[in-house]
């Protein structure tokens, strides 16, 4: 069964995410990136999937850390900035070695495509 961090401040999120991949995936959540990094020191995950803007650690952090740590990861970063104005931070996380991203609001279908294409990368 494939393993899913789930890093994210948001529990509404947290809670989506899990009831959308729980039935075919392993689910694990966490709360912040402090306590994503720290999951993924205990628990050999497949993908991440992480917010970007979080409280202790980012996860533009949560990206570089995990990649660096952990060669075979896939990491999906989402967040809801983006638009003019902003940094394209889902550019960046993938130019820390992301292999996806997603923007919030995201649907079940989307996110299960999203996982599905990276799992077969």
């Amino acid at each position: 069964m494939v393993k899913i961090l789930v890093v994210d401040d948001d529990q509404d999120i947290l809670d989506f995410v899990s009831a959308c991949l729980s039935d075919s995936h392993e689910v694990t959540t966490a709360t912040d990136g402090e306590r994503g990094l720290y999951a993924c020191d205990h628990t050999e995950f497949d993908i991440i999937l992480t917010d970007i803007f979080m409280p202790f650690r980012d996860g533009l952090d949560i990206t570089r850390e995990a990649i660096k740590r952990y060669p075979n990861i896939k990491v999906i970063a989402m967040t809801s900035y983006h638009g003019k104005g902003h940094t394209d931070y889902l550019k960046a996380a993938e130019a820390y070695g992301a292999r996806a991203q997603l923007r919030k609001p995201f649907g079940v279908d989307e996110l299960r495509a999203l996982i599905d294409q990276v799992l077969g990368a």
